[in-house]
């Protein structure tokens, strides 16, 4: 899991070094594989675009690996969410729950597009 992690930290660096701070689209496996918050030593914060034609949900994934739903998001609309950078976050259908994305901040500011 923290290979996992580690891997996802070293991907979103790299996307953060582009111009436009687009944040990778990790798979849904790494939630069955016990992906986890580990602290709150680093603020960012990440915008959440919904490019798809449905509302979908957010969720963090907090210290136990269970989601914690933080908002509904219509279809091409966005958000700003404050977090921390070891802080996943997964991406579901509305109402099926099913994921779409999981996502990890990245140092500086991103944005997460939902597709």
């Amino acid at each position: 899991m923290r290979t996992l992690l580690l891997a996802a930290i070293a991907a979103m660096t790299t996307v953060a070094a582009h111009a436009d701070n687009e944040l990778p689209q990790l798979g849904c496996g790494g939630e069955d594989a016990g992906l986890r918050s580990l602290n709150a030593d680093t603020p960012t914060y990440v915008t959440f675009r919904n490019d798809t034609g449905r509302t979908v949900r957010t969720y963090w994934l907090n210290y136990k690996g269970r989601r914690v739903f933080y908002a509904e998001v219509p279809p091409g609309t966005s958000y700003v969410q404050q977090t921390y950078v070891t802080h996943p976050w997964v991406i579901t259908n509305n109402p099926s729950g099913d994921c779409v994305a999981v996502f990890m901040p990245a140092p500086s500011a991103a944005s997460a597009h939902i597709r």
